[in-house]
């Protein structure tokens, strides 16, 4: 397994550090003898230093074991292996070589891992000037901390020392030092350390070679070849794949060879191909950052989304929770007002739901997208929508009850309702209304109540609609109550709510309601109300031959002998059928 040099796969800012105050100088610790160590040897020199910190002693010749065996991982670049054998604490009564000796394979550790030690703690180290290997563990230790000045003052010792050391060791800190090297315009050391990949074949063969290519062709003007060595490293599997896309994208973005919808797609195959760290968050926040630039907000926000899902306790989560939180009112406030066509927004609503449906502001915005729908005319899919919503909102009011009022959840149900009804779904919305919470506001409790009345009447059950308590009769409300009790044959009722009706909304008295008034005035006797409203259903329904009809139907007739009783049966049952005919035409011309 090949083992690279962990934070050199980051990419490079180099800056100058100012060094902090030295500490106590330490002396310099005897060479490192990694030479020692090959692949061949590996399994043998392995189980003789088991074993002889197996047999050592407690005390100073156990921990100096412990140091030749954590040397051994050092030098095969086994890090975690290596660690947990040399610990975080310097072992007590150690001869002053010895510790010194601890105190560079800590560090070394340190290095390897990419946490290096701050300038000032050991390296550099005036001290340790002469010590064999200084030069390449500053160096490395520069790369670290993105030291400019520590890099270049230390490169060229540590590419000679390098040859010092085991191929394995070499093989992982090659291409650290060749990035530096390009990093501080160190052209000689570049081609010499570019060289020295012709001795790990395989390693060359890996996209991290391509991608340094592509780093010395950038930096010494020649975005063609660059371009092509990114792209041929982007073939990999590995980190520097993953950064040979992104620095494709950026240059292509650059020369004007990709468009941003280019990029974007370049980018999520980014995302794709390699997950987990910070090359995977670079190519969401650059994914973000052209969304937002290019129009693409949908792809702006579902890169914000993958950020906050897989990367939330990155330092970056609270900036981007912000921008996302911004992005997205802006976007659903356009797909609101219809600036973004109903399929675009459909897909993107889709797309962005699962990372931000628990966000405290998303279901308001989730419910500006089902109004949309609604008012498209999509109803089952504007219910459907309304119906996720409260299911999310009761989930929530399940886990903090503070978080979700009861009003808002009866708010939501009401709405599903009026999406299936509007649809002509009448059983389905009385079933949401039958099982939803109530609000608990008299005013609110009314409106709800008064819509159950309505889906329940137009599902047909009449009775339990005229059940429903309803305290505050709306003219709507009125109208409902009329047209229910005329259905049930209560004409007095239906003469009741009819000329409430009439008295609270003169204005919006229809055709219709002028009909079913006079109707069911005629049938319970009210002659008085039926003249009235004959006396204004022409001008309603703007028609002059319903004048003649209605007041001969409506005429006191004269006293009737008994002789003539049959013919004033017949005059009854001619008029009952005569307003049916009438009643009809106004139904049928929408009055």
């Amino acid at each position: 397994m090949r083992r690279g040099f962990p934070f050199m796969s980051g990419v490079w800012v180099l800056c100058l550090v100012c060094g902090a105050a030295r500490a106590e100088p330490v002396p310099a610790p005897p060479a490192f003898d990694f030479a020692q160590y090959t692949q061949a040897g590996f399994l043998a020199d392995r189980d003789r230093l088991n074993a002889d910190f197996a047999a050592a002693e407690p005390g100073p010749a156990r921990a100096v074991a412990r140091l030749d065996l954590a040397e051994f991982y050092l030098a095969h670049v086994m890090l975690p292996e290596g660690r947990s054998i040399l610990g975080d604490e310097m072992p007590e009564g150690l001869p002053p070589a010895e510790r010194a000796r601890w105190r560079a394979i800590s560090a070394g550790f340190r290095i390897m891992e990419g946490a290096g030690v701050p300038p000032g703690e050991l390296l550099p180290n005036a001290e340790w000037a002469n010590w064999p290997e200084y030069h390449l563990w500053a160096a490395l230790n520069a790369i670290t901390q993105g030291d400019a000045v520590e890099l270049e003052g230390n490169l060229a010792g540590a590419t000679d020392r390098l040859e010092a050391y085991p191929p394995v060791f070499v093989e992982a800190c090659l291409p650290a030092l060749l990035e530096g090297a390009i990093a501080v315009a160190k052209w000689p050391l570049a081609e010499r350390l570019s060289k020295a990949f012709d001795d790990y074949p395989e390693l060359k063969a890996e996209p991290v070679y391509s991608f340094l290519l592509g780093r010395v062709a950038e930096r010494s003007h020649h975005p063609e070849k660059a371009y092509a060595a990114y792209r041929e490293a982007a073939k990999g599997q590995d980190r520097y794949a993953q950064r040979a896309r992104l620095a494709s994208v950026d240059l292509g973005l650059k020369q004007g060879w990709l468009t941003p919808d280019q990029a974007l797609s370049q980018l999520a195959e980014a995302n794709l191909a390699w997950r987990g760290d910070r090359f995977d968050l670079q190519a969401l926040e650059r994914r973000a950052e052209l969304g937002e630039k290019a129009g693409r907000e949908a792809d702006a926000l579902e890169a914000y989304g993958e950020i906050l899902t897989r990367f939330s306790d990155r330092p970056q989560a609270q900036a981007t929770a912000q921008a996302a939180d911004r992005l997205l009112k802006t976007f659903y406030a356009q797909g609101a007002e219809g600036k973004i066509p109903l399929a675009e927004f459909a897909d993107a609503h889709q797309r962005l739901e699962p990372y931000f449906e628990f966000r405290p502001d998303f279901q308001i915005y989730a419910e500006e997208f089902a109004d949309r729908l609604l008012d498209l005319g999509a109803t089952t899919q504007a219910a459907a929508e309304y119906r996720k919503i409260r299911e999310a909102s009761e989930a929530l009011d399940k886990s903090d009850p503070e978080a979700v009022s009861q009003d808002r959840v009866a708010h939501l149900a009401l709405k599903e309702a009026e999406a299936l009804a509007r649809g002509g779904q009448f059983e389905r919305a009385a079933k949401v209304l039958e099982v939803s919470e109530r609000p608990t506001d008299a005013q609110g409790r009314d409106q709800f109540n008064a819509v159950q009345a309505r889906v329940l009447a137009e599902a047909g059950n009449t009775d339990a609609a005229l059940m429903t308590k309803v305290t505050s009769h709306s003219v709507e409300y009125l109208r409902l109550l009329a047209r229910l009790y005329w259905k049930k044959g209560d004409w007095k009722e239906a003469v009741r709510y009819y000329r409430e009706l009439w008295k609270r909304a003169s204005d919006g008295f229809s055709e219709t309601d002028a009909v079913e008034l006079l109707l069911a005035a005629y049938r319970s006797g009210d002659l008085t109300t039926a003249r009235s409203v004959a006396a204004v259903l022409p001008r309603l329904a703007g028609r002059d031959d319903l004048n003649k009809l209605v007041e001969n139907l409506l005429a006191e007739p004269a006293a009737l002998s008994p002789l003539k009783d049959a013919a004033a049966r017949d005059r009854l049952r001619n008029a009952d059928d005569a307003l049916e005919v009438v009643g009809t035409e106004a139904k049928g011309t929408g009055g």
